[in-house]
């Protein structure tokens, strides 16, 4: 009788949960949805790069040179780096912050 009623118990409770689990999950969907917006970025010259990006891409990408430098709508700073073959675009908040390390695609040859 004892198991009996452990077990109805284990039973309520994993269907009163279950619900719960599921709404959360359904939350954290739409909240990770809402955050990614396009960022649309214009290009700038070298000298708009604020000096905290210029010394964490001196520290973290030594001998590399700016390629190519963009302001988001976002604040952040995408910025395309090379030396020799090696080829990267690096995505800075404005507080020269590293976000992300992107590979260019290599070109295709006709």
């Amino acid at each position: 009788m004892k198991k009996v009623m452990i077990l109805s118990a284990a039973a309520l409770t994993l269907c009163l949960a279950l619900p719960q689990i599921t709404e959360a999950t359904q939350t954290q969907n739409a909240v990770v949805s809402l955050q990614e917006k396009e960022v649309k970025y214009v290009e700038i010259t070298n000298d708009k790069i604020p000096e905290v990006v210029t010394k964490a891409l001196s520290n973290d990408y030594p001998g590399y040179k700016v390629d190519k430098a963009f302001l988001g709508s976002d604040s952040t700073y995408k910025v395309a780096i090379s030396k020799g073959d090696m080829k990267y675009h690096l995505f800075y908040s404005e507080k020269g912050e590293l976000i992300k390390v992107e590979q260019p695609a290599p070109k295709e040859k006709e």
